[in-house]
Order: C-alpha cells, then structure tokens, then sequence
C-alpha cells in the first residue's frame, strides 16, 4: 500500500504581480491622480481671483492713503497743496492717478498695473473710475465693482461716499 504524498516535486511559483493586477493598479493611480488635478485647479483658479480682488482693493487704499495724506507727486511747481489721487479700471488693467479726474489727470505720474487675467474676468457695476478727495479721502460718486469669473466666483468691491473700502468674498 502506498500512502500519498504530501509533499509533491512541484516548483513554487515565482512572487510577483500578473498583469491584470498591474493594469488594475495603474487604472486606481491614474482615476486618483485626475480626481486630484481637477480638485488642484479649481483651488489655484479660486486662489487667482481672490489675489485679483485684493490687488484692486490694495490700489484703492494706496489712492486714498495717498489723498490723505495730500501727496503731490511729480516735479510739477503748481503742485503746492496737493492732489486728489484715484484708481480708473479699464479692460485688463488698473491705473493709480493723480488728479481730479482720470481724463484730467497727469499722465506721467501714472501707475499702471495689469489684471493677471487669470480667466477672463469680467468688471460689472457702477464704477470704472474712483477719486478720493484730498485730506478727507471721500468719494463723490460711491459704488460698487462686481468681479466674476466662469468658475462662478463672485467678488463686490464697495467703495461708499466716506471712501470706506469693502469688499466680499
């Protein structure tokens, strides 16, 4: 009689991983990886616009600082007792002046500064130029400045007639 055999002459399989397991893998890492890009995107598109918003609420309050503070900037001699200072905001930039008005306004002091364009942003409300009054820093014609963008972020700058800045996420 004979008795079985437990232990049989047969090789161990080689460790490793099948092809299969390596192409299910490879589909998870690259499923998580997209998910991750589009989550990274949205994060860096909503980083862009907030910065955007406080570029023009930063040149807002350097304007206004800047009437305050009766600055007269350039070497121009009729500049004795300073200047009203604003922000005139146009397609795709912003620019920081001096004067009454933005047509009115000394060119050569001009500071420009370009939208990032992170988007196409789109500039809606009752403002396109804001000029704050020397020494009290008021604002004859307060409004508002309503930024979006197409991921769906809105922004409303508020700039009221005491030239108090505000603004919204």
């Amino acid at each position: 009689m004979r008795l079985p055999r437990v232990f049989t002459n047969k090789k161990i399989a080689a460790a490793g991983f099948t092809l299969i397991e390596m192409l299910i893998v490879i589909g998870i890492m690259t499923s998580l990886g997209g998910v991750a890009l589009v989550v990274s995107m949205n994060n860096y598109h909503a980083y862009a616009f907030r910065a955007e918003r406080d570029t023009l609420v930063s040149l807002l309050q350097k304007a206004r600082s800047q009437s305050m503070s009766n600055l007269c900037l350039g070497a121009s001699m009729s500049c004795m007792n300073g200047r009203p200072h604003g922000v005139y905001i146009s397609a795709g930039q912003y620019t920081v002046f001096q004067g009454q008005t933005y047509a009115a306004r000394d060119s050569a002091i001009d500071e420009i500064y370009l939208m990032r364009g992170v988007d196409v942003m789109t500039r809606s409300g009752s403002l396109t130029e804001v000029v704050f009054a020397q020494l009290s820093g008021d604002v004859a014609l307060p409004g508002y400045i309503t930024f979006l963008n197409s991921d769906g972020h809105v922004s409303t700058t508020t700039i009221t007639s005491q030239g108090a800045i505000t603004w919204t996420n």
